[in-house]
């Protein structure tokens, strides 16, 4: 697999592509009817917001969903977001050989590297074990720059699936498309890195601050010390917003939307965004809380990413039409939690109360860049210098759709925000130093008294 050293952007729209919109529409649009959409459909009006919304629908999906969604800050920019989610499902449905059928402790004795199931932070099927046969694809290392054999049950995404699974759910994170492999590989490590970046904030923010406020199976801990857990992750300044971000802020406070914007950027150094609105009826009468979530090299494209994906939400939940939306009385398995709707957002979270410290978009580090493979390098780097020095593409490119679609694995990388499976290394490492730097305050003042 050769990933180029150069490919310029077209930039615009608040996306960072190789060409525009329009161009990969109409490369994409003769195809609509081979990949199985029947109807693309403009909901933007269905909400108030203006920001445009798009679906995809493919009745005849292999997929729990037969809605996909797309937005973006022109029509176009939406419409084709839509398609290309459509195209990425069809390609991780398509029939596939396998490179092998072998069970891991077989392979591992071999010459070619192959990936433990193990390694990944998805909980493994209960009947998988390392002496079980199953299915494997061959990917590419970036990092190692080897050919890897991954599980295929790890790498496809169907609801029929053909054999005993390797773990107990199927999931799309890392799955993307792009008009090039190294648009859609950007994609997908921009997508894990955001999960992981959702996954580590509202671990020690949400959970541990719950503990230390409670003092549940610890010692209650003093407000300061739970104010400085929320302040971990300090809302963007909204009155301070980069221009072309501000516009699209202007669009929800222009409907009376409430909106507030949380930098939740892991050790990673990747700029990742929360965004939340509510939107109120009356004294006593929100409407549901919705969320959006955003990750790029560039911070304002991530801050933008995450407004348009909270007005997506707002969007889709109005249209009703996913399979996979939830109501708030309804009992979810915990791997479609992230899809599960609330009856409004709670204002004392982190998430929207905003603490005394207020950042900007200039205080995130940000890599703004006019190649794409400028931006894949960059995760690339990332996540090396953060030890995760494993970045496994495997190609899933339809051969008869002009676009590209791939699968990215990047072990030890976290997605419990997601898919509630497990929590790796990086999440136990994060708590463990998260109370040891608290313990080490109370330390110092215990031996300056003499305890």
């Amino acid at each position: 697999m050769r990933i180029r050293d150069h490919a310029p952007k077209y930039a615009s729209s608040g996306t960072h592509r190789e060409v525009a919109a329009e161009e990969t529409a109409s490369r994409i649009w003769p195809y609509l009817r081979h990949i199985g959409v029947t109807r693309v459909a403009n909901i933007t009006w269905l909400d108030s917001i203006g920001i445009p919304v798009y679906n995809a629908i493919s009745p005849r999906s292999r997929d729990l969903i037969s809605v996909y969604n797309g937005k973006g800050l022109r029509p176009v920019d939406a419409k084709v977001s839509a398609v290309m989610e459509a195209v990425e499902r069809f390609a991780a449905w398509l029939p596939r050989t396998p490179t092998a059928i072998a069970s891991y402790n077989e392979l591992a004795r071999g010459a070619t590297a192959v990936l433990d199931p193990a390694d990944c932070n998805t909980r493994l099927h209960a009947r998988y074990h390392d002496d079980l046969p199953v299915s494997w694809l061959t990917g590419y290392d970036l990092v190692r720059r080897e050919p890897v054999l991954v599980s295929m049950h790890g790498t496809i995404y169907s609801d029929q699936y053909h054999e005993s699974p390797v773990y107990h759910i199927a999931s799309t994170n890392g799955l993307a498309s792009g008009n090039t492999l190294e648009e859609a590989v950007t994609h997908a490590l921009c997508e894990l890195i955001e999960r992981d970046s959702m996954t580590l904030a509202e671990l020690v923010t949400t959970y541990l601050e719950g503990v230390l406020r409670t003092g549940t199976s610890v010692p209650r801990q003093p407000e300061a010390v739970t104010a400085a857990m929320r302040s971990r992750h300090p809302h963007f300044d909204m009155d301070r917003l980069p221009p072309a971000v501000a516009e699209v802020v202007g669009l929800f406070r222009a409907a009376d939307v409430e909106v507030r914007m949380v930098d939740i950027t892991s050790e990673l150094g990747v700029p990742s965004v929360w965004c939340a609105t509510v939107e109120t009826f009356g004294p006593t009468l929100d409407s549901q809380g919705h969320g959006g979530f955003g990750t790029h090299p560039d911070v304002e494209v991530a801050m933008i990413r995450a407004l348009t994906e909270c007005a997506q939400s707002r969007a889709v939940d109005i249209q009703a039409m996913r399979e996979d939306i939830s109501t708030p009385d309804e009992e979810v398995p915990k791997h479609l939690q992230h899809v599960h709707r609330a009856k409004t957002i709670n204002k004392s979270g982190w998430w929207w109360e905003p603490t005394d410290v207020l950042t900007t978009a200039a205080d995130v580090p940000s890599h703004p860049s006019g190649d794409v493979a400028t931006d894949l390098r960059l995760l690339l780097d990332r996540l090396v210098a953060c030890g995760l020095d494993r970045v496994i593409v495997v190609d899933l490119s339809p051969p008869t759709v002009p676009a590209s679609v791939a699968r990215v694995v990047v072990p030890g990388l976290e997605s419990w925000s997601v898919d509630h499976s497990r929590l790796g290394a990086r999440a136990a490492r994060l708590w463990n130093e998260t109370v040891t730097g608290l313990a080490r305050p109370a330390e110092a003042a215990a031996a300056g008294r003499g305890v």
